[in-house]
């Protein structure tokens, strides 16, 4: 006889965040070694974001979270918050292209 399936809230944002580890760490392995690239997160501009692969884009809002929680002293990956952010950071970033994107996380992030 099997047990019922009985994966907590936590159990599941647990492998949320073992999933994106993975990803990104697969995503870093993709690269070639030879392109190493400095970029300044606060130079990019929502236009400029908004022109990346949605991979790229998606790398940029879980790295800014990372960056934010961080300076926070914050820990934790909140998933649901970073989807509901993120929606909002896309939606001022469609209305203010030259804005940058850090300047576009503080006016609509929360």
């Amino acid at each position: 006889m099997q047990q019922a399936n009985s994966d907590s809230p936590q159990r599941s944002i647990d492998m949320k965040c073992k999933i994106l580890i993975v990803a990104i760490a697969l995503s870093a392995l993709a690269l070639p070694s030879a392109a190493q690239v400095n970029l300044n997160m606060n130079n990019i501009t929502c236009g400029q974001w908004l022109g990346f692969s949605p991979d790229a884009q998606q790398f940029v809002q879980y790295w800014m979270s990372g960056y934010y929680n961080a300076a926070a002293n914050s820990s934790v990956l909140n998933y649901d918050r970073l989807q509901k952010n993120s929606a909002k950071v896309l939606a001022f970033c469609k209305k203010n292209k030259s804005k940058t994107l850090p300047t576009a996380i503080k006016a609509s992030a929360s």
